[in-house]
């Protein structure tokens, strides 16, 4: 090494190190396939962050290796709220409109989920330590109000339909007072909730008078002002602006074989606004009263201000585009991306603007750019991926050929689950492959970050602890499902109820006791951790990249195993191409993990703009989807026409048959 630069290329870029990111993502995400949603998605996201920082060679980084494994798992977790399987379907429709539409929407959703878990990763390595290890408090009060709620939501669904007159035994999905396009427009409020409570909390309550003073004078007006429109008769026609009707009125149900009815159908607001009726004024004026305050003195310290700017992010850009612009779209079912499913898309487009905006505002562009680009080349990577499966779906094909012999050959080839292999496992790859292309650049042009002192330490084992027990449990308990769910016959592999070794009078469900041993399993890891603080443990190595090795490997081989447990109880011949591969490819992200992480090597941030990169990067990306999309659309209709593949095909976002117009959510039946 000489003058600061770098002797022997970027270790970011080593074969080593960019398998080692491809697999780790992508056995993390073969595992999310089983188990879904955000929770699901921040395995992989933990897994390729570790691996990122320990294979950089950078010591600066590598001693952050709890932060990246916590926010690189964040970062991909926004992403799990998506619907991503209509899409896809849409691309194999052949309905040409859906079809182009369609791959340009997986572009969308890869972009999306890999901006902001490239920007996670990012924000771990170039933030100062003052201000990282200060979003643990506000983080933390945001976590437990939605755990709160989690314990208080089934209470509160019993009251609302008690109060209403509605079986509870009928409070389908969308019958939730809060189902409000299928969104986590909740979430994103509660959290809002949280870090504006942290804020009385952290200045003291300082000018809580005027919270109060502003809370009476928002829902004041806002009483005074829906009676003033109701007065003048411009109450309903301001609703009939603005209220939307979610389905084809002129479409037939075909669970009644009559045309859909207006009461029966979900509209663009949630139900809870039309419940409130007349309170509705005064409940929105003082939420925006409420916002006025915390715009005019909020401070928002302590990192509470990047969690402010990613769920107002969100909710601005959800009612901006799916709740309002929906009404300029009615003819094609609205502003919406996968009618009549969820729109979260929008609410994760707002949390990355909000990303961007906070980055920039903060002297962090490098975290913006870096999302950027990672996201772009996610996006290209699920538009791959998807090609790829139709592509293996080809061969033997029914449709394709009438060669029975053909047919039976291909037969086996053809029952692979294709979806977890290829769009699963193999795009996981292509999202690993993203991530460490994006953060070889961040790693070439970022000043090194001193961590001394240590400031709260105690946010390292926060970190270990919400890796290796909280996103571990938040996944695994979701196994007792499949252990006691009856089979034919009556079978169950664990009973749904079990009593107390030695003490029969206590008897806890299945699920009661795996939390409880879970627990147990917490507080050991915890009262270790405090141990090793206080007096290292001969186990835990003394260097950083031995410590985020041991990490790494735990974390992993729990979820791989977790993962087959969860499996084993239903096993068939079908599932050995997917749990076999990402057994063999722990395996091998095992080996390259202790074997090939490098020496450590030092370097000098280069002064560089990353505008000029973000830019090109989404002109390549507009480029990259315009060609992709005429080549895959081609090929796909010149071997199927107007039809379906015959794997997938089953959504049509455009035309007579579009699924916002047959498959309509009624409020009294449930969906998926």
């Amino acid at each position: 090494m000489k003058n600061g630069s770098i002797q022997g290329g970027n270790p970011l870029l080593r074969p080593a190190s960019i398998a080692l990111a491809m697999l780790s993502l992508s056995i993390g995400w073969g595992i999310r396939g089983n188990y879904g949603h955000e929770t699901g998605a921040m395995m992989p996201g933990a897994l390729c962050a570790i691996a990122i920082c320990l294979f950089s060679g950078r010591e600066d980084w590598r001693q952050r290796v709890p932060f990246f494994a916590v926010f690189g798992a964040l970062g991909w977790g926004f992403g799990g709220s998506m619907s991503y399987m209509i899409p896809m379907g849409y691309t194999q429709s052949g309905e040409f409109a859906s079809q182009v539409y369609g791959f340009v929407m997986v572009f969308l959703l890869g972009f999306l989920w890999s901006s902001m878990g490239v920007a996670g990763t990012a924000y771990a390595a170039v933030e100062e330590r003052e201000k990282l290890t200060a979003l643990y408090k506000p983080m933390s009060w945001v976590f437990v109000v939605w755990a709160f709620w989690t314990l208080m939501e089934p209470a509160v669904l019993r009251w609302y339909s008690g109060s209403i007159g509605l079986d509870a035994g009928r409070l389908f999905r969308q019958r939730n007072p809060f189902y409000w396009l299928d969104s986590d427009w909740l979430e994103a409020s509660l959290a809002l909730g949280a870090v504006c409570l942290f804020d009385l909390w952290d200045r003291r309550f300082a000018r809580i008078g005027h919270l109060a003073g502003f809370g009476a004078g928002g829902a004041t007006a806002g009483f005074a002002m829906q009676r003033g429109l109701a007065a003048v008769g411009w109450l309903e026609p301001l609703l009939a602006m603005v209220v939307q009707v979610q389905g084809d009125l002129t479409a037939i149900n075909k669970a009644t074989g009559q045309p859909y009815r207006a009461e029966e159908l979900m509209t663009n607001w949630p139900q809870v606004f039309t419940d409130l009726g007349p309170h509705l004024g005064w409940v929105l004026g003082l939420a925006a009263g409420l916002a006025l305050y915390f715009w005019l003195y909020g401070k928002f310290g302590g990192g509470a201000s990047l969690i402010a700017h990613i769920a107002v992010g969100g909710l601005a850009a959800f009612v901006a585009g799916p709740v309002l612009l929906s009404n300029l779209f009615g003819g094609v079912g609205g502003f919406r991306m996968v009618p009549p499913r969820g729109d979260n898309w929008s609410m994760v487009l707002g949390y990355f603007l909000g990303v961007v905006v906070y980055m920039r505002k903060n002297g962090l562009a490098t975290v913006a750019a870096a999302g950027t680009i990672g996201g772009v080349l996610g996006g290209v990577g699920f538009m791959i991926a998807q090609f790829v499966k139709m592509l293996a779906w080809m061969p033997g094909n029914p449709l394709l050929t009438q060669d029975q012999g053909t047919i039976q050959w291909w037969d086996h080839w053809r029952k692979t689950n294709w979806h977890s292999l290829v769009t699963e496992q193999f795009v996981g790859l292509l999202y690993g492959l993203a991530t460490v292309l994006a953060m070889s650049l961040v790693w070439r042009r970022t000043a090194l970050r001193s961590d001394e002192p240590r400031v709260r330490r105690w946010t390292e084992l926060w970190s270990v602890c919400f890796v290796v027990n909280g996103i571990a449990w938040m996944n695994l308990w979701k196994n007792v499902a499949d252990y006691t769910s009856e089979r034919t016959g009556g079978f169950r592999s664990v009973p749904m109820a079990m009593k107390m070794p030695l003490f029969g009078a206590v008897e806890l469900s299945a699920e009661m006791w795996f939390h409880v041993l879970f627990g147990l399993f917490t507080v050991m890891t915890i009262a270790l951790l405090l141990a090793h603080r206080r007096r290292p443990l001969a186990l835990v190595p003394a260097s950083w990249l031995g410590k985020g090795q041991l990490l790494y490997v735990v974390f992993v081989w729990m979820i791989v195993i977790g993962n087959f447990d969860r499996a084993l109880v239903s096993f068939s011949e079908r599932r050995l191409v997917t749990e076999a591969l990402i057994f063999v490819n722990a395996l091998v992200a095992t080996y390259l993990l202790l074997v090939a992480p490098g020496e450590s090597v030092e370097t000098r941030g280069e002064e560089f703009s990353w505008t000029p990169w973000a830019r090109r990067a989404l002109v390549g990306g507009v480029a990259a989807v315009v060609v992709l999309t005429g080549v895959f659309v081609t090929v796909e209709r010149g071997l199927y026409g107007d039809k379906p593949d015959g794997f997938g095909g089953g959504n049509k976002r455009f035309g007579p048959a579009a699924d916002w117009r047959v498959k309509a959510i009624v409020k009294d039946r449930q969906h998926m």
